[in-house]
């Protein structure tokens, strides 16, 4: 029963109304706690609810209104009582995190709307109610979501902290609600179902930066790079993406904390200083489930053996995860490396602003790119990354010129594959616009073919391979590979590009539901990604809920003015399959975009 429903015995007596502030807290992957270990889950979870959650509620003047399974609604008199409620629940978090135990934290997302509501007895009903809970949905794990009417009690100083989500349709609701987002501090660790395989997994933790300039977290972090990319390209191992494991850069949780949260068997972790022109790092081998240290290593090496110092690693790892794979196969594994250190740094902090959600972090990363195919015209790797910022500036609508960022796609992917064949993410990255940009689909399969042979762990491949597939109308395999993708790198930056392809699969599969829940996710993620509001306009549209549909077209004409659909299906439409093609014009023009 949804928390608005009202009961079957309310009786003939009038009905109340008054308006309050509503607070909906909801675990995010409570059900993935409870398969792992239900009597621990359940028992956390009572326990914070009755520590925290319940009084101070009722110090802040608030109070409990209803719980069901993982989810509690709140009443409270004003915003900032319900905010600091939300706050006390994200530190409470936060706080468990930083304990001894394996396990992954409770981790909220919570939403608050101020509204009117229908009162009886104890409980409160209505559309504001619903509201509040299909908020919660748009909400980043860890974060906080308000409304607008909640967002106008705010302070200047919570007010300026937040992130504008827009105008958001809301699942079985009549009308849109505009909302902002209050995001955590920082990267919230989330349970993830174990790894779907049978092999040793395992994910590389960024090294602690000790030294004393703060300029090195970045060669802390970007230094496992090519650890993991070499590790990656074995059969015998899953490897974890280092994008998600970036999650715990400038943090030392203990790993079975760490290999809980990621969803492995097996961690990796130390620390790296450089002092004295000299790397001096410390590494782990530790089993996350025993917690039984396997492997162990201090390494002193000059500074300009930083390539020997990763290939040293590599080999160590692997002796001590899988000792069966013979050391032939690890030397074919490994990468080209650039000839230039300068080169290689360079390519470390474009990868390091890359990852920003900021459009200036991100066009400044460009220049470091640029500043490593300088030094090293051979640096087949720089050029690959150097494609992929091509492309993702056309997918985040970022382009100035999109036939210039096009052309630029194709000739780095091309550099970088003519001085180094098997580079899977060039491979990958001429795949994926193959088939977006120039419909040629048989050269994007025979890509993602040859990308995947190489590396069978590298989570862009399988990502962007999903899309082609949903283009040509296969939406099984579609939605298999985006799933793989995101296992592989599950808390990846980008990870609303994860959550773009995945809505798409399911459109393309024919599943509306899971399609529309998984644009919700993107759109929470990035709601100036033009392509997820075309996407979720189409599926809301199918579903003939054409008030949201068309709401939702408002949001992409607001970022493309220009869109028609007429244009669209001549010159942009990826779709391949005919009938898929049929009904996602169909679609677009029942969402009331323009023709």
């Amino acid at each position: 029963m949804s928390p608005g429903a009202p009961s079957t015995d309310v009786g003939t007596a009038p009905l109340r109304r008054r308006s309050t502030t509503i607070a909906f807290a909801d675990i995010v992957g409570f059900s993935i706690l409870a398969a792992a270990d239900e009597v621990d889950a359940t028992s956390r979870w009572l326990a914070m609810f009755h520590d925290v959650v319940t009084p101070v509620a009722e110090r802040l003047g608030g109070r409990i209104v209803d719980v069901q399974g993982d989810g509690t609604l709140a009443e409270f008199t004003n915003v900032k009582a319900a905010l600091a409620w939300a706050r006390a629940l994200h530190d409470a978090s936060e706080a468990a995190e930083r304990e001894t135990s394996p396990n992954p934290p409770i981790v909220f997302r919570i939403a608050i709307h101020v509204g009117s509501v229908i009162v009886e007895g104890d409980r409160i009903l209505g559309d504001a109610v619903n509201m509040a809970a299909r908020l919660q949905e748009y909400c980043t794990p860890g974060g906080t979501l308000l409304s607008t009417e909640a967002s106008a009690k705010l302070s200047k100083a919570d007010r300026k902290a937040t992130r504008d989500l827009g105008e958001l349709p809301l699942r079985n609701l009549s009308r849109t609600v505009h909302a902002v987002s209050l995001d955590p501090r920082r990267s919230v660790s989330v349970p993830l179902p174990p790894a779907p395989t049978q092999l040793p997994t395992l994910a590389v933790l960024p090294l602690l930066n000790m030294s004393d300039d703060p300029l090195d977290d970045y060669l802390a972090s970007g230094i496992v790079e090519d650890v993991v990319a070499s590790l990656a390209g074995l059969r015998e191992l899953f490897v974890i993406a280092p994008d998600s494991a970036r999650m715990f850069a400038g943090r030392k949780p203990s790993p079975q904390h760490a290999a809980r949260t990621l969803g492995v068997r097996y961690i990796v972790s130390g620390d790296l200083k450089r002092a004295g022109g000299g790397l001096h790092a410390s590494l782990m081998l530790t089993d996350g489930i025993t917690g039984e240290h396997l492997w162990g290593e201090r390494i002193d090496t000059p500074e300009r053996e930083i390539f020997e110092l990763q290939d040293y690693v590599a080999t160590r790892i692997v002796a001590g995860v899988a000792p069966s794979i013979r050391a032939s196969t690890l030397r074919e594994a490994m990468r080209k490396r650039p000839e230039s250190l300068t080169a290689y740094d360079h390519m470390l902090r474009g990868l390091h602003a890359m990852a920003s959600s900021e459009r200036p972090a991100f066009i400044h990363a460009r220049r470091h790119l640029e500043r490593a195919m300088e030094e090293d015209p051979s640096f087949a790797l720089a050029m690959a990354w150097a494609a992929h910022w091509h492309s993702l500036r056309i997918g985040q609508g970022w382009t100035e010129d999109r036939e210039a960022d096009a052309t630029a796609i194709f000739d780095f992917a091309g550099r970088a594959l003519t001085l180094e064949p098997g580079n899977s993410l060039a491979l990958a990255v001429l795949g994926h616009n193959s088939a977006y940009l120039r419909r040629d689909f048989d050269t994007a399969l025979d890509c993602f073919g040859r990308a995947l042979a190489v590396c069978p762990n590298s989570a862009i491949a399988w990502t962007l391979s999903s899309a082609t597939f949903s283009y040509l109308g296969r939406g099984s395999d579609a939605i298999h590979n985006a799933e793989r993708g995101l296992r592989l790198s599950p808390y990846d930056p980008l990870r609303y590009y994860q959550h773009h392809f995945l809505s798409i699969a399911h459109y393309t599969a024919g599943d509306l539901q899971s399609a529309e829940r998984y644009g919700c996710l993107a759109i929470g993620g990035n709601p100036a990604h033009a392509s997820s509001w075309r996407v979720q306009a189409a599926l809301l549209a199918a579903q003939g809920r054409f008030q949201e549909a068309r709401e939702a077209a408002r949001r992409l004409i607001a970022l493309e003015s220009d869109f028609s659909v007429t244009e669209y299906i001549s010159n942009r439409m990826p779709f391949k399959d005919p009938v898929l093609r049929e009904r996602f014009a169909r679609d677009l023009y029942q969402a009331g975009l323009p023709a």
